[in-house]
């Protein structure tokens, strides 16, 4: 498994408290914690190498609205990789 959450949620704990359940049932995990607020697109390709060289068979978002967002795209990058961002970031 892979967590995505905040720097905040991490050094606080919560992530722990997910991992810790994870690991003690046997599955490892990663957390890539370096998602800020309105996250960039370089933050969300360096959460999605992390999935690459872990090979993850499910990734976790811990948090608000931007770990939420990196982790669907962090997922797309994954599973997706012939997919460009950039196609699917169209305006309404």
């Amino acid at each position: 498994a892979n967590g995505v959450t905040d720097r905040f949620l991490f050094n606080n704990g919560y992530a722990d408290q997910i991992t810790s359940v994870l690991k003690a049932a046997g599955v490892e995990t990663e957390v890539f914690f370096e998602v800020e607020a309105d996250p960039t697109l370089s933050i969300v390709r360096k959460g999605a190498e992390l999935a690459n060289s872990f090979k993850p068979d499910v990734i976790i978002a811990l948090g608000g609205g931007s770990p939420m967002d990196a982790a669907k795209i962090m997922w797309v990058m994954y599973e997706h990789p012939e997919t460009h961002f950039e196609e699917l970031a169209l305006r309404f």
